[in-house]
This record gives structure tokens, sequence and C-alpha cells, in this order.
């Protein structure tokens, strides 16, 4: 027969006589399920549904911090790839690609080109050389710049909005994971 211990209830405070090798019993008294401890000589008991609202917690809270993490790696990931996608200006400053201005100074180059290249045929057509010479086909050069100009800064442009939206929608997930809040309806927090 297992030797008893004598241990007292740690909800209600009623002496127990608990086998020195039950590791759980419940209590007589208030019929609380205990738990019980062996450490360093000294026997105790500890009521289970405070255990378990214990690890609950710190289970959410390690969830928290797993997702404060993952959303501090996503935010510095954006800022690498943020800097990826933006678009250099003749001072070596970057910028965030603008379809707006990209057009606006496409259409500006075009036009530009289109103004040279009338101009030098009509300059170069009582050319004593014969024919139109070289100036005309640097104007269709300028045309061809700003054409592919406004292609390329859009299209960079559009790139860039994909991976901020998707970047947005990421970050708002995790940070209502971050903030224990499970509610789909939540406003999303679009400011890095």
């Amino acid at each position: 027969m297992a030797a008893l211990e004598s241990l007292l209830c740690n909800s209600c405070g009623a002496p127990l006589k608990v086998p020195s090798s039950a590791n759980y019993v419940k209590c007589n008294h208030c019929h609380t399920q205990l738990a019980v401890h062996r450490e360093s000589g000294v026997s105790f008991t500890e009521a289970i549904d405070k255990l378990n609202q214990t690890t609950e917690n710190l289970s959410e809270q390690v969830s928290r911090l797993a997702a404060q993490q993952e959303l501090a790696d996503l935010d510095r990931n954006w800022d690498r790839r943020r800097q990826d996608l933006m678009i250099s200006d003749q001072d070596g400053r970057k910028r965030v690609p603008n379809s707006m201005s990209s057009t606006i100074g496409g259409i500006i180059v075009v036009c530009f080109g289109g103004f040279w290249t009338i101009m030098a045929f009509g300059i170069t057509s009582n050319s004593p050389f014969g024919g139109a010479g070289l100036f005309p086909v640097f104007g269709l050069l300028f045309m061809a710049f700003g054409v592919f100009g406004i292609i390329h800064t859009n299209a960079k442009a559009a790139e860039y909005q994909r991976a901020e939206t998707s970047y947005k929608r990421q970050r708002a997930k995790l940070k209502r994971k971050s903030s224990g809040s499970t509610d789909e309806y939540d406003s999303i927090d679009i400011d890095p």
C-alpha cells in the first residue's frame, strides 16, 4: 500500500490525504481537480483550471509575440522590396514610380521628338546633299525613347502598387493577430 501525504487543497484549504504516487486528485470538499506538485522535498496542490488558464494565457502571449516578430520581419522585407521597386531620378534620389508623371513626361518627349522630326525634314528637304539626312532620325529616336519611358515606368508603377497592396493586406492581418483580435471586420491599418 502506498504511503499517504498530508496536503491542503489549493482551492478551499481543506486537508487532503493523498497517495505519494498520485499526480492528480479531487478535493472531497470543493470538488476541485488538483495537480500534485513535488519539488525539493515540498509537496503542494494547484487547481488544474488555474493551470489551464495560465497555459492558455502563455500560449496567447507566445502567439502575439510570434505575430509581432512576423510583423517586424514583414516591415523589414517591405523596406528592402520598396527600395528595389523605386526608380532613381537624374540626381540619384529614389522615388516611388508614378504613372501620371511618367505619362506626362513621356508625352512631352514624344511631342518634342515629333516637332524635331518635322523641323528637321523641313530644314533638310532642300539640302544640297540630297535626302533628309540624319537629323530627322534623332526626332524618331526621341519619340521611341518617350514611348519606351511611358511603358516602362507605368509597368514599374503597377508592380509597385501590387506589391504595396499585398504588403498592406499582410500587415493588417498580422497586426490583428498580434493584438489578439479575431474580428475579420477590424479596420485595416494601411500606414506602415
